[in-house]
């Protein structure tokens, strides 16, 4: 009985360092595009405080600038896209905001844009 337990128990190890690798092999597939900023990396900006270019420092120049009611509107749109049928996409926009000074006064992440699926693909075949 002993044998058989021990027999499982290799089993399910194995099958569980099975998933884990392929894991790690297939995210070098993931078709990804855009700037990925983490929220620890959006936490580090100090409303009244951080200047547009101590972000464009930390994170770069941001891909889309607009002026919205007298705002500055800076938005980074990032894209994963998983290798793996049933792995989660990632689809989302950070957003900093500046006043007139260049001083930043809002910064968050939203779901994504609206009327885009997430899927360049699908948007280039205008899906």
């Amino acid at each position: 009985m002993k044998r058989i337990i021990s027999i499982l128990a290799i089993a399910g190890s194995l099958t569980l360092s099975g998933c884990a690798a392929v894991s790690k092999v297939t995210s070098g597939l993931d078709y990804k595009t855009g700037t990925y900023i983490s929220q620890q990396q959006l936490d580090t900006f100090v409303k009244g405080k951080t200047k547009q270019d101590e972000v464009v420092a930390k994170i770069g120049n941001p891909p889309q600038k607009a002026e919205v009611m007298g705002k500055e509107v800076w938005t980074y749109t990032y894209t994963l896209i998983a290798a793996l049928p049933f792995q989660p996409n990632k689809f989302e926009n950070t957003v900093v905001e500046f006043n007139k000074a260049g001083v930043m006064t809002n910064a968050y992440k939203t779901g994504g844009t609206p009327g885009q699926t997430g899927n360049p693909l699908l948007n280039a075949a205008g899906n």
